[in-house]
């Protein structure tokens, strides 16, 4: 079995982004939020799944997720 791993998906704005997430499910990608506000959908996925849904209608882009890590409280540096 091909390995899951975290994916950011931008919505193309032309359908709300719930209906992007249900394509995105039945596809096999396991959705984890969905940002009306921003159209972005979050979720895990194998690189074969991810593959297939970059063709469905609806999706701008298909990113590799990542950590964000802002540091402690009053830490002099940001990211």
């Amino acid at each position: 079995m091909a390995e899951s791993k975290g994916w950011i998906v931008t919505t193309s704005g032309d359908q709300p982004p719930s209906e992007v997430a249900k394509k995105l499910n039945e596809a096999g990608f396991s959705v984890g939020e969905v940002l009306d506000e921003i159209g972005v959908i979050t979720g895990a996925a194998s690189d074969d799944v991810v593959e297939k849904v970059r063709a469905i209608p609806g999706i701008a882009d298909v990113s590799p997720g990542g950590e964000v890590d802002i540091g402690p409280p009053n830490a002099p540096g940001t990211w």
